[in-house]
């Protein structure tokens, strides 16, 4: 009988963990230009936070523009962010 119970009260609750959304212009507004952004600077910064201490995967969105040139590495971007990111003369990996 115990394996006719399902996963219990957690059921519809997804396994897979998802990126944490970042927009640009909160990485505008910490950043100086030639800065190097990474989750990990990300959380020295406070912008997010880790979850159960460790440090999230980020993905990073196009809201807001981008003046300063940044390195940004460890990351997935929307299409739309990564063609800002490198308009500005930044580099994405």
């Amino acid at each position: 009988i115990p394996k006719l119970r399902g996963r219990g009260v957690n059921s519809n609750k997804t396994i897979e963990t998802k990126p944490i959304p970042v927009y640009l212009t909160e990485i505008e507004a910490v950043f100086d230009s030639g800065a190097d952004v990474n989750p990990k600077t990300l959380v020295e910064k406070a912008v997010i936070s880790t979850i159960n201490g460790k440090i999230p995967t980020v993905k990073i969105l196009a809201t807001g523009e981008v003046t300063k040139k940044l390195n940004i590495t460890n990351c997935t971007f929307s299409a739309q962010a990564k063609a800002k990111i490198e308009k500005a003369g930044g580099s994405v990996k």
